[in-house]
């Protein structure tokens, strides 16, 4: 299954990302991911878009974050390791601005 989703700016917020990955699941939208693994996923397609968005740098990147795109059993490990490490390194918002 494949579902995509567009990049929203409450998705800077790792809350809001967590609980639109509880409600994939909980809607059976994704299978063979975890919680987290979406969430950090949304996540991560979100800080590179606004990143791109807000310095009008890496703009072919911008193209590839929006929208969302989850696959049933997630992407290859070296992206869900990026997304982990994005999800590590960035703070996150505080608000759901």
């Amino acid at each position: 299954m494949k579902l995509s989703i567009p990049v929203e700016r409450r998705y800077l917020n790792k809350k809001a990302c967590l609980e639109e990955a509880r409600t994939l699941l909980r809607e059976d939208r994704i299978h063979g991911m975890s919680e987290k693994q979406i969430a950090r996923e949304i996540y991560s397609h979100a800080a590179v878009f606004y990143y791109c968005e807000r310095t009008g740098r890496f703009m072919r990147l911008m193209k590839y974050a929006d929208p969302i795109d989850l696959r049933d059993g997630g992407d290859k490990r070296l992206r869900r390791m990026g997304y982990a490490a994005c999800w590590l390194l960035r703070a996150g918002t505080k608000t759901n601005k």
